[in-house]
């Protein structure tokens, strides 16, 4: 582990701690540390809980791995198990794992899926409330893979792209795409923690001979539900065009515009008000970036493109009153994103906004905050973390609730050598 201490005008983190998780899977692509696992890392009580793949049994052979450890009072160590009863074997980066825990204790996970059926596993209810002293599959309880969620209705298949989200009344909502890159539907599902069955929400983005790729979804302490993304037409991300945005205030029912007027369901690309920022195909759109609300309702999100002639990544930032505004983010020292490099988060404290940043020439992750007071223009470095080879992940929960920015990373290097690891940014403000 190591320490350090830094200071800025209006945030400051007080102490940096890391871990090794374990080594890296072996194979050709990345399968951990990926933009659109929207939780690897996840706090839930006095416990934190990070999934992972490991090598099973050489190359291109992977388990999925589920680790916790405690936080609350004192940090301990990390306990680990493998589901030997899955291999995955796919190599293709969109086979990744997400993970959510609803408010019952259960713990729920999605993997290894592009395009292809559902597949779903989720521990015993309590799980993560009564917290057993031993860890493993056993304890884990709960279900072989599936491919349904109890009690829902699909369609199931061809799925990519799960993500949980946690409602404030600790309901859980999954939202996946069903469909092919160019040509794809989304949909959302609700676990309700006092029955512990799914129910189907509906489609609620549709596409037009393209499909939406989504920045995430985010249920915020106002109660609203916020959504933005990207269109593309084809498999080819140079088609990639415009931003487009919807919030609800009734956890994914109904949606609105920007502007407040209620829109019908499924929102289509050419749905009025839908559509706030136009850029065209070409303009090196990354899909699939980051977003995140704050405790003053105000949305946020990180994405970058090449419409100011030089490739620049931007900051979103939608105010209550629905004011959109979209700022390059002049942080000295950020090198300019090569077409196609590697994806970004954005995560809110107080009245600052925190970009997590791959600097992918400088081998890096890069943590930089900016103020609301400044209106988000006074970007400033907090830290580096080095030899990084992967796009990172933010427990958003523990951020909130104990002020510790955790991160989930994947190194550079061979296989062998190469780490998945956590990283503990402690902030003030």
């Amino acid at each position: 582990m190591s320490r350090q201490r830094k200071y800025l005008q209006g945030i400051s983190i007080t102490s940096t701690d890391n871990w090794n998780i374990s080594n890296d899977v072996e194979g050709s692509v990345r399968l951990n540390g990926l933009a659109f696992q929207q939780q690897p890392l996840l706090t839930f009580g006095s416990h934190q809980y990070v999934a992972f793949y490991k090598t099973a049994s050489g190359y291109g052979k992977h388990y999925v791995n589920l680790g916790r450890r405690t936080i609350s009072p004192s940090v301990g160590e990390w306990q680990y198990f493998a589901f030997t009863d899955y291999e995955q074997k796919t190599l293709d980066e969109h086979n990744t794992i997400s993970m959510g825990i609803s408010g019952d204790g259960r713990i729920h996970l999605s993997f290894d899926h592009h395009d292809v059926p559902l597949n779903y596993r989720a521990s015993a209810v309590g799980v993560a409330k009564t917290i057993p002293s031993e860890w493993s599959a056993k304890t884990f309880g709960g279900s072989a893979v599936v491919h349904a969620l109890p009690g829902s209705t699909g369609p199931w298949t061809p799925l990519t792209y799960p993500r949980f989200e946690l409602l404030s009344g600790g309901d859980l909502l999954m939202e996946f795409r069903i469909g092919q890159s160019g040509a794809g539907d989304s949909y959302i599902h609700r676990y309700t923690s006092s029955t512990g069955q799914w129910s189907n929400i509906g489609k609620y983005l549709q596409g037009q001979d393209n499909n939406a790729y989504i920045n995430g979804i985010t249920s915020s302490s106002s109660g609203k539900l916020f959504v933005s993304w990207t269109v593309r037409e084809t498999p080819d991300a140079s088609t990639n065009h415009d931003f487009y945005f919807a919030y609800s205030e009734d956890e994914g029912k109904t949606w609105k515009a920007s502007g407040g007027q209620t829109v019908a369901k499924p929102i289509t690309p050419s749905t009025a008000g839908i559509k706030v920022f136009t850029m065209g195909q070409g303009s090196e759109i990354i899909n699939q970036e980051a977003q995140c609300a704050d405790r003053a309702g105000r949305f946020h999100a990180l994405m970058r493109d090449k419409t100011s002639g030089t490739s620049r990544f931007y900051h979103y930032l939608r105010l209550p009153d629905s004011t959109f505004t979209k700022t390059a983010i002049n942080a000295p020292g950020l090198s300019t994103p090569p077409y196609l490099s590697l994806r970004g988060k954005i995560a809110a404290y107080g009245n600052s906004v925190i970009a997590i940043i791959p600097d992918q020439l400088k081998s890096t992750v890069t943590v930089w905050a900016a103020t609301a007071g400044q209106s988000y223009k006074d970007w400033k470095l907090l830290a580096t973390i080095p030899n990084m080879a992967g796009e990172p992940g933010v427990d958003y929960k523990r951020l909130e609730e104990s002020g510790v920015l955790s991160l989930f990373v994947r190194q550079g290097g061979p296989f062998g050598t190469r780490k998945v690891q956590v990283w503990d940014f402690g902030v003030k403000e």
